[in-house]
Order: structure tokens, then sequence, then C-alpha cells
């Protein structure tokens, strides 16, 4: 009986020391990665809107074991100069869009310039990795040369 009190304090101490051994992610030795899916639009028809979603995940860590510190996400204009007009390119031919920080479409997801914004991510106690929705939108009324449309955006996570 002795021995289970003895042990049993010791247990607990090692129990408590645990979540101190969580490390803050985005140092050297523990990084955080960013990864983000594609905003596909398919096909589209110039007489009625598109929208779509991607995702931008931030992770921590090769086994997402440790704390998330608080960052920002930031997206480039990318073929655009001008955060609000977004534009994909097909040769010289555009096609406007935009992404948005929710569904309804009132804010746009930016570097916080031009009437943008970042997505911020506060927590004192997440592990792993945090997510955040792009809401995609290509308005109606944009009669184009058909073809393959692109653009490319560069994400940027301030910690």
């Amino acid at each position: 009986m002795v021995r289970i009190k003895a042990l049993l304090p010791a247990f607990l101490l090692l129990l408590a020391s645990r979540p101190a051994e969580a490390g803050l992610c985005g140092t050297v030795l523990d990084p955080m990665s960013v990864s983000a899916t594609a905003l596909a639009f398919g096909n589209y028809l110039a007489a009625s809107a598109s929208a779509s979603t991607n995702t931008v995940a931030v992770s921590c860590g090769l086994l997402g074991l440790d704390l998330l510190p608080n960052f920002t996400v930031a997206l480039s204009a990318g073929n655009s100069a001008n955060m609000i007009a977004r534009k994909m390119l097909f040769g010289a031919h555009g096609l406007n869009y935009n992404i948005y920080t929710t569904l309804g479409g009132a804010t746009v997801w930016g570097d916080g310039s031009g009437g943008s914004v970042t997505q911020s991510f506060s927590s004192l106690l997440q592990l792993g990795s945090a997510s955040f929705t792009g809401y995609g939108r290509l308005p109606a009324g944009q009669f184009v040369t058909a073809g393959g449309y692109s653009d490319i955006l560069i994400v940027t996570v301030t910690f």
C-alpha cells in the first residue's frame, strides 16, 4: 500500500507535466506547414454566376502535437495588381473573379490592403492545425474567349 501511494503522486505529476511538453510550433525545429486546395469553378457560362470554395490549412509539426501560435493568413492579388479585382488569364484574355472570407461575399480575402482583409487565428490551446475556407465567385455577364483561365495566388502566414 505504501508503494502505491508513493507511485500515485509521481504518476499524477507525470500527467500534469505532459501538456507543458507541448511546444509552440513555428520554429526551425518544429516548422509550420501550409497547404491550399484549388479554387475550381468548372465550365463558365456567362449567363450565370459561378461559385466554388477552397481551403487553406496551417499545420503544426510533423505529428501535429504542438500548440499553434497566433497567426494571420494573407492571399496575394495574383495576376491582378488589385485585390478587389482579381483576374484569371487565358493568354491576353481575362476573367474577373474573387475570393471572400464569408459565403455572403462581403469581404475580399487579401493582404489587408485596398479594402481586403486577412484571416486570423488566435488560440491559447489548439494543437495540430487550423483551416480557413475561401468562397470564390465568378460574376455573370463576362463574355470571354473559351479556354483554360487560371491565376496563381501566394499564401502568406505571419506569426
